[in-house]
């Protein structure tokens, strides 16, 4: 029976305006399933690690003060509050995960 995982990491992890890949857990390595953390301004939001359009890793991108990833590969851009392309060339919008903040403790649901 599959149950859905979570990831803990303490806030410090993640220092505001950065954004850190972690990797949720599974019975296979290859299984595991990757989420970018967002500390924008000192709020949280998770969103899927990689670009729609070319699978690659997005932590290598940056993040805008207006609270987008810019992927580093070919320019997608993504609301890191909703997931949705802000510009192309990705067309297809990235999953968001659920975030809660308990003490120092940011907390992502699969």
């Amino acid at each position: 029976m599959y149950t859905k995982q979570k990831i803990i990491v303490k806030k410090d992890e993640i220092p505001p305006m950065s954004m850190v890949e972690y990797y949720f857990p599974a019975q296979k390595p290859w299984e595991r399933n990757p989420v970018l953390v967002v500390n924008y301004k000192g709020s949280f939001f998770a969103i899927e690690a990689f670009c729609s359009h070319g699978g690659l890793s997005l932590e290598e991108g940056f993040l805008t003060e207006d609270g987008r990833v810019v992927c580093p590969w070919h320019g997608s851009v993504f609301d890191v509050r909703t997931g949705r392309v802000v510009d192309g060339p990705a067309e297809r919008d990235l999953r968001t995960y659920r975030v809660e903040v308990k003490g120092d403790e940011v907390i992502v649901y699969e």
